[in-house]
């Protein structure tokens, strides 16, 4: 009995650990929010399908002995300073494209389907996801499998891989059922915000990764 409350807390554990990463704002927000202006409540859960696609990619990986790839410094420092570029070249462009009036938030780096835009800040600008999983996302992962076997790691992925959908899909209904999506004002300052947070998290990872060359 107690062994089957243990391997089904793991459900509980993984939501709860992949909500606190989720509440924090952070590049993947940012998309979210932005994208649910111009595509609809649907944008949040299509978008967490693409950052889970990511997640499995990784988990793969991991599974095939590249974990230590992954950890490495080297490519944390590869992925850290291109995805800084990246994030600061996309977070200037809402800039521009705001002062250009432009009539669509589309045009301001958001013209990807949310999976792909998932996939993308999920990866390349966002490198905290690899750095996530190579450390404390392994390290739990190996925890749920010690606490209780297969069964437990499957229910802690669940939990994970809900927390994500839930919390973007909830942000994404919000956003596009709220005012933002008929006040043009309302939309302007969410793509100022958008371009803010770009290039805040941009110039933090040319810092912290920068540093490290």
């Amino acid at each position: 009995m107690d062994s089957m409350l243990e391997t089904i807390a793991q459900l509980g554990v993984g939501f709860v650990v992949a909500l606190s990463g989720a509440l924090i704002p952070g590049p993947m927000l940012a998309f979210v929010m932005a994208k649910s202006v111009s595509f609809g409540d649907r944008a949040g859960f299509f978008a967490a399908t693409g950052h889970i696609l990511v997640e499995f990619c990784i988990l793969g990986l991991i599974a095939a002995g590249l974990g230590f790839v992954l950890a490495s410094a080297g490519f944390q420092i590869f992925i850290g300073v291109l995805g800084g570029i990246l994030l600061v070249v996309f977070g200037a462009m809402a800039f521009i494209k705001l002062r250009a009036k432009a009539s669509k938030l589309d045009s301001a780096g958001l013209k990807y389907h949310p999976i792909v835009g998932g996939v993308l800040f999920s990866t390349v600008l966002n490198p905290s996801v690899f750095v996530w999983w190579a450390t404390v996302g392994f390290a739990m992962l190996m925890e749920a499998v010690l606490v209780a076997s297969l069964a437990g790691a499957a229910l802690w992925l669940a939990g994970h891989f809900i927390a994500d959908i839930a919390w973007f899909s909830s942000v994404s209904y919000l956003v596009a059922n709220g005012k933002w999506s008929k006040d043009s004002k309302a939309q302007k300052y969410l793509l100022v915000t958008f371009g803010c947070i770009l290039l805040i998290f941009g110039f933090y990872f040319l810092v912290k990764y920068g540093l490290r060359i």
